[in-house]
């Protein structure tokens, strides 16, 4: 209970200080606005994921991507079987 009161309290206290940084903000030097996520410690902040290839990736690693020939990726590796005839117990 004693965190949630914490973290409210950083909530409004970072508006408070984004409302002063953005009355004070010079707009040539910062475009940005301020946000109060940007005084709250308690935000946690997610990286957005980057969408890579396969040959992207392996490129970073060092690696070599030796990609699987045409025929390989177009046939069934694994047959289907038949299904099994329908048994009865009377």
């Amino acid at each position: 209970m004693a965190e949630a009161k914490r973290q409210h309290d950083w909530h409004i206290a970072s508006s408070v200080m984004a409302l002063t940084a953005e009355i004070n903000r010079d707009r040539k030097r910062r475009r940005k606005p301020f946000k109060p996520d940007d005084f709250n410690p308690y935000t946690v902040t997610r990286s957005v994921p980057v969408k890579a290839t396969v040959e992207q990736v392996a490129h970073l690693l060092g690696a070599v991507f030796h990609p699987s020939p045409v025929s390989l990726q177009t046939s069934d590796t694994c047959p289907k079987s038949e299904p099994d005839p329908p048994t009865s117990n009377c």
